[in-house]
C-alpha cells in the first residue's frame, strides 16, 4: 500500500510538472505573439500615417492646382459642382413642331415665333397654345420681325415670305428656277424700309411693302453667314470668302480682307466670269459693340475683332481647334462671350485678353447665347438649357430634349424660350430678369432678331 501510495504520488509530481512546463510554453508563446501583434499593430499605424499624409498633401496640391486655373482663367469658378446645380423650372412645352435648328424670335405681345425644317413657320402665344403655323416649306433661317409685326422668313429654296400677324400671307418674293436650292441658315437683317437676304447668289435689298428687290450687292455671299447694320448705316454682311460692306445703294465701301490684286475684267474673263471666291471664311454670324466694332468666329478656332471700317483689331485663338458656330454675344460692360464647338465658354475683356473659360459640359456648343439682365448667361447643348454667372460659375440647368442648334431667347419677365432638334419648344421660368441692356445681347441683337447695331 505504501509502495501505491509513493508511486500515485510521484505520478501526480510528474503531472503537475509537466502542466508547469505546458503552461509555462503557453505563457512564452503567447508573449511572442502579442509581440508580433504590436508590431503589426506599429506597421499597420505607421502606414496610416503615411497614406494620410500623402492623401493631405495630394489634395492640398490639387486645390492649388485648381486655385491657379481660376486665377488664370483656364477654368471659371464653380465647375467642379457643375453635377450639384439646381434645376430650371419648365412652365411648358410645345411638342408638335418639327426639328428647330434656327433661332426663336419673340413678338412684343409676346408671341414666339420658331421656323422648323418640317415647313412650317409656328406661332405660339406666352402659354405655350399654338395660335397658327404657316407653311413656308423647310426653313434653317431665323424669323425676322417688322416693326408693323410682320414675320419674314426664307426657306431652303430661297422664297422670301411675309407673313402678317394673324399668319395670313402678305407677299412672297425670290425663289424660282435659278435661285440657289440650298439656303442653309444665312441670317437675314432688316430697317425701315429693306430686309436684307440672299437671292441667285447676291445680298439683296427686298422691299418691305411688295416684296420688290431694290438692288443687289457684292459678288456672293457665304452659307450660314449673317447680315448686319451697323448705326453708321453701312450693311456687312458674309460674302465670298470676305467681309463685304456696302452702302444704302449696294455699292462695296470696304472688304476684309482687300481683294488683291482688285477685281478687273481681264481677272473676270481669266475665271470664266465669276468673282475670285477669298480664303477667309467665317465659322459663325457676327455681333456689333457700342462702338461698332465686329466680332464674330472665324476658320482655325478664332474669334476676330474688326472696326466698324473693315481694320483688324486682335483675335483670339482657343486652346483647342474646332468648329466655332455659335455668334458672340456681348456685355454691358463690353466683355465678348462665346461658345465654343470644344464645349466651352468664354468670356473676354474688350482689349481680347481671356477672362475666364468654363467647360459646359454636354458636347459643342452651336448656338449663340444670350445674356439676361443681371448679367446671367443662358446657353444651350446637347445636354439642355444651362445658366451661367457672369464670373463663369454654373447656376442652373435643364433638359431640353435632344441636341439645340436654336439660339433662345428671354422674355420681358425672365421666361427663356428655347427649342431643340427632337421637335420641342419649351419654356423655363428664367429668375435673371428680362433680356439684357446691351449693344448685342443675343442672335441678331435683340428679340426680333434685326440684326441691326444701336
Amino acid at each position: 500500500m505504501e509502495f501505491r501510495f509513493e508511486r500515485n504520488e510521484g505520478h501526480s509530481r510528474g503531472s503537475l510538472n509537466a502542466e508547469t512546463r505546458r503552461e509555462a510554453t503557453r505563457e512564452i508563446a503567447d508573449g511572442r505573439m502579442s509581440q508580433e501583434q504590436n508590431q503589426i499593430y506599429r506597421r499597420l499605424i505607421r502606414w496610416v500615417l503615411i497614406v494620410g499624409a500623402a492623401i493631405v498633401i495630394v489634395g492640398v496640391n490639387l486645390y492649388n492646382f485648381r486655385e491657379h486655373l481660376f486665377s488664370t482663367g483656364l477654368v471659371a469658378p464653380g465647375q467642379a459642382s457643375r453635377d450639384k446645380a439646381a434645376t430650371i423650372a419648365e412652365k411648358w412645352q410645345f411638342t408638335q413642331s418639327g426639328p428647330v435648328s434656327a433661332a426663336l424670335a419673340l413678338g412684343d405681345d409676346g408671341t414666339v415665333y420658331a421656323a422648323s425644317e418640317d415647313g412650317y413657320l409656328y406661332a405660339l402665344d406666352a402659354a405655350g397654345n399654338l395660335r397658327w403655323k404657316f407653311n413656308a416649306g423647310p426653313m434653317q433661317v431665323a424669323p425676322v420681325l417688322g416693326a408693323d409685326d410682320t414675320i419674314y422668313v426664307t426657306n431652303e429654296e430661297q422664297s422670301i415670305f411675309a407673313v402678317n400677324h394673324n399668319g395670313t400671307q402678305q407677299w412672297v418674293a425670290g425663289g424660282g428656277p435659278y435661285a440657289d436650292k440650298r439656303m442653309g441658315s444665312f441670317s437675314a437683317a432688316i430697317d425701315q424700309a429693306y430686309l436684307y437676304a440672299p437671292w441667285r447668289g447676291l445680298l439683296r435689298a427686298v422691299r418691305l411693302t411688295y416684296g420688290t428687290f431694290a438692288w443687289p450687292a457684292g459678288y456672293g455671299y457665304q452659307n450660314g453667314g449673317s447680315v448686319i447694320k451697323l448705326a453708321n448705316g453701312l450693311i456687312v454682311y458674309t460674302g465670298a470668302g470676305r467681309l463685304d460692306a456696302v452702302d444704302s445703294t449696294g455699292r462695296i465701301q470696304w472688304q476684309y480682307p482687300v481683294m488683291d490684286p482688285p477685281l478687273t475684267v481681264d481677272m473676270l474673263t481669266k475665271n470664266g466670269g465669276h468673282i475670285p471666291v477669298g480664303n477667309f471664311l467665317l465659322d459663325s454670324p457676327m455681333a456689333v459693340g457700342d462702338d461698332g466694332t465686329l466680332y464674330f468666329c472665324a476658320v482655325d478656332s478664332r474669334l476676330v475683332a474688326l472696326t466698324s471700317d473693315g481694320h483688324f483689331t486682335w483675335e483670339f485663338k482657343t486652346k483647342t481647334h474646332s468648329v466655332n458656330h455659335a455668334a458672340p454675344v456681348i456685355a454691358a460692360d463690353g466683355t465678348i462671350y462665346f461658345a465654343s464647338g470644344d464645349g466651352t465658354i468664354y468670356a473676354l475683356f474688350p482689349n481680347g485678353r481671356l477672362k475666364w473659360a468654363s467647360d459646359a459640359g454636354g458636347g459643342p456648343i452651336s448656338a449663340a447665347p444670350v445674356l439676361a439682365q443681371d448679367g446671367t448667361i443662358y446657353a444651350a447643348n446637347g445636354s439642355g438649357l444651362f445658366a451661367v454667372s457672369a464670373e463663369g460659375k454654373l447656376l442652373v440647368q435643364a433638359a431640353v430634349g435632344g441636341s439645340v442648334d436654336s439660339s433662345p431667347t428671354i422674355a420681358p419677365d425672365g421666361t427663356v424660350y428655347v427649342a431643340g432638334r427632337a421637335g420641342r419648344i419649351v419654356a423655363f421660368s428664367g429668375t435673371h430678369g428680362g433680356l439684357l441692356n446691351s449693344a448685342w445681347p443675343k442672335f441678331q441683337a435683340g428679340p426680333g432678331n434685326s440684326g441691326r447695331g444701336r
